[in-house]
Parts: structure tokens; sequence; C-alpha cells
């Protein structure tokens, strides 16, 4: 997979909706963006140290998971030690991510 960029992103909300298998895609959050939203049908795996197209559980081995059809809010940090990247993968077989990246 390709790393997906949206740090150029400046309209928000912004939902954007990523095709996912089981390895990681990397998603390069916008600077501005204060909180994010995770849907997904499918279980996910989520982390934000590793790399694109990296497997969970095995270069991946610190990361949460959500249950299927559950949505996760995390607040981003904002600062000098703000962390914009994130890896998402379904835990087993294919699945769409929506994601919602919000500024407040």
């Amino acid at each position: 997979m390709a790393t997906l960029d949206l740090s150029s992103t400046n309209k928000y909300p912004l939902i954007q909706r990523v095709a996912l298998d089981t390895a990681a895609q990397e998603i390069i959050l916008p600077e501005a963006c204060t909180e994010i939203i995770l849907l997904c049908a499918s279980a996910l795996h989520f982390a934000n140290v590793g790399s694109d197209d990296d497997a969970f559980g095995v270069a991946i081995t610190q990361y949460g998971s959500i249950p299927a059809n559950h949505e996760l809010k995390i607040p981003m940090e904002t600062g000098r030690q703000d962390n914009k990247k994130l890896l998402v993968g379904v835990q087993s077989g294919t699945g769409n991510l929506t994601l919602i990246i919000i500024k407040k």
C-alpha cells in the first residue's frame, strides 16, 4: 500500500473512507487536527509507530484493537510532542475504514 498523506488538508471535518487489508495502511494526519474518529464494520488494529505495509503483531507490536461495528475517538496532542501518523488495518480479510478528522 502507499502512504495516504492528508497533511495538506485544510477543510474540517474531513471524512475519508479507506480500503484496508491486514497490513498496516499508513495515514499522515493534518497538523491542525485535534481529534480523529475511527469507524469500521470489521475488527480493526491501530497504532502510531511502524511503517506502511507492516504486519500487526509482527513488525508492529504496540497497537490497539477495536471490535467490529464500534467507533473510537482519539484526541490528538498539539505542539512539539504531537504524532500525526496513524497505522490501521483490519484484523482479518478486508474492510473499509471511515476516518473522521476534526479540528476544534
